[in-house]
């Protein structure tokens, strides 16, 4: 918590009571980030065979979807081939929500034919 003086004019709407003399009174401050402070519980991780029941898709979509870089997909462990794939369910809702859910189709390669270009 911060605290902040001014005068005593000032908190008192200009009434200073005949004295010359500025007293300071102190207000407490708080600012919104300490009044929005809620304890809050890390939302767990799940499986790819809850996730994709909460998805309502197949198991290996979800887990292409997760190779692919869909938010709320998190590998564990260092394999280059497998990994365990876990998942934070509200994120996944927000991506489908945002329409962040396709595959996108791997670019084809580009061939130049032989011949003339006519």
């Amino acid at each position: 918590m911060s605290i902040i003086t001014m005068p005593l004019e000032a908190a008192t709407g200009g009434e200073t009571g005949g004295s010359a003399e500025i007293f300071s009174a102190p207000t407490a401050v708080i600012s919104a980030k300490e009044s929005r402070q809620v304890l809050l519980t890390p939302e767990p991780f799940v499986s790819a065979d809850e996730a994709a029941q909460f998805l309502c898709v197949k198991r290996r979509y979800l887990l292409e979807l997760a190779r692919r870089g869909i938010v709320g997909a998190y590998a564990l462990g260092t394999g280059g081939k497998r990994k365990i794939w876990v998942f934070r369910l509200s994120e996944l809702a927000v991506s489908v929500v945002r329409n962040e859910t396709s595959i996108p189709k791997p670019a084809k390669p580009c061939t130049i034919g032989s011949g003339s270009p006519r």
